[in-house]
């Protein structure tokens, strides 16, 4: 017979390449332009994940990362964080900041 698969958080499946805190960049434009917010970032081997925080049960978001490239992207931010910062693009998708 079939053993049913019990579904599990991303961060108990043994796959993870890393994880860790990344700033986010929102899509949403507010008075004083776009936010960077703080998220709990977990990457397997097919795809990017990111929490609310560490103790999140449920994603906020996640997508395959099968076609997309990352490059560092000086100029996203003009702080001490600048030499960090990098995108994660894809033609035709959404760029992750």
């Amino acid at each position: 017979g079939l053993e049913e698969i019990v579904p599990r958080p991303v961060r108990d499946t043994g796959n993870i390449l890393k994880q860790g805190y990344l700033e986010k960049r929102s899509r949403e434009h507010s008075f004083f332009g776009s936010e960077w917010q703080k998220r709990w970032c977990v990457l397997n081997r097919r795809t990017f994940y990111y929490y609310a925080s560490e103790k999140s049960k449920q994603p906020k978001g996640n997508f395959s990362i099968e076609d997309y490239s990352a490059r560092l992207a000086f100029h996203l931010r003009k702080d001490s964080r600048r030499r960090c910062c990098f995108e994660l693009i894809c033609p035709g998708k959404r760029t992750y900041e």
